[in-house]
């Protein structure tokens, strides 16, 4: 049996339930987040979580996982000082070859790019790189994605965990990913949630 990373014995609040899961070493867990206005905010508290910002009485967290932030540039630099995908992966990676990924070839992007100026599935690609440079386990979610990149975005994470990594998606669409994840975990909601 792989490594135990995260032990939960449910997430329970006056709105929803999470039931219990483990995550081991080689999992992609999603958390399916479905009919709610409410995804963002519960996303931040279950990523506050899992990376080990918050505890929480009934989850054991061995290990904290790592969130893929999306980009985000200053306005002063987006105008003056835009980022550059070489400047970007130098920065935010561990990494000291000045070569482009192959990820990055097979979608279209080098590192002369202005970061601003990539799609936000390149700009995914780019912020979950950059994680996996430092750690292989992650949380992360598809939000922003049309079909197509979410599942190449899923594929791209789905590969890199797959020998000594694990992953926790959250998301509130997952019916693209649902099949291909390791385990498949469903909120149940205490309380009518609030449409979008």
């Amino acid at each position: 049996m792989k490594e135990l990373l995260i032990e939960s014995k449910g997430i329970k609040t006056s709105e929803y339930i999470i039931p219990p899961f483990e995550l081991r070493k080689g999992e992609l867990l999603l958390i399916h987040i479905y009919g709610t206005a409410y995804f963002y905010e519960i996303k931040a508290e279950l990523t506050d979580i899992f990376t080990g910002k918050t505890q929480y009485e009934n989850v054991k967290i061995l290990h904290p996982l790592t969130f893929a932030e999306n980009f985000k540039e200053t306005r002063f630099e987006r105008i003056f000082n835009s980022i550059t995908v070489s400047k970007y992966l130098k920065r935010n990676t561990n990494l000291h070859e000045d070569s482009v990924p192959k990820i990055f070839k097979e979608n279209g992007i080098s590192k002369n790019d202005k970061v601003k100026n990539l799609g936000y599935s390149q700009k995914k690609l780019l912020s979950l790189y950059s994680v996996f440079t430092k750690t292989k386990n992650i949380v992360f979610d598809l939000s922003g994605e049309g079909p197509a990149g979410a599942i190449k975005t899923f594929d791209f994470v789905k590969n890199e965990i797959k020998n000594d990594g694990a992953a926790i998606l959250i998301d509130w669409a997952g019916s693209d990913v649902k099949d291909k994840c390791s385990k498949v975990i469903a909120i149940e909601w205490l309380i009518e949630p609030k449409k979008r």
